[in-house]
């Protein structure tokens, strides 16, 4: 396995117990058995072309990194992830890979779901609400 790679444990622990078999995002239900066409392991903070290497590689395949979207990085919620990465970051749905200190640690960066609440993920797999969809 390369460098940055989520780890089969990481995958299930995020996709299963975490995520609930859904998308992060939208909450569509996801087959685990659809894995890499109905649905994929998002780097909130990119790994770049080729993986990480040395140091800090860890924080890339944490579970704090990983967001289980449907699609495929071209098609559902990941393809909206990399096609529209202004909004990806302000939702924190994606992370400053060149972003250095404690501010862009994926553990303290939280995340919006599709229908207005955020996240914070933490490294041992779980998602904790930080705020709820205001309805202004």
């Amino acid at each position: 396995m390369a460098a940055g790679e989520f780890t089969a444990t990481t995958v299930r622990r995020v996709f299963f117990d975490r995520d609930g078999a859904a998308c992060f995002l939208c909450r569509r239900g996801l087959r685990f058995e659809d894995r890499g066409i109905g649905w994929s392991m998002h780097h909130r903070k990119p790994r770049g072309r080729g993986g990480v290497k040395g140091r800090g590689q860890e924080e890339f395949a944490s579970a704090a990194n990983a967001l289980t979207l449907c699609g495929s990085g071209t098609t559902g919620c990941h393809g909206w992830a990399e096609d529209e990465r202004d909004e990806a970051l302000e939702r924190g749905v994606l992370i400053s890979r060149l972003g250095r200190g404690s501010e862009f640690d994926p553990t303290r960066v939280r995340v919006q779901r599709n229908d207005g609440t955020w996240w914070l993920l933490t490294e041992s797999g779980r998602a904790i609400e930080v705020e709820s969809k205001s309805w202004a």
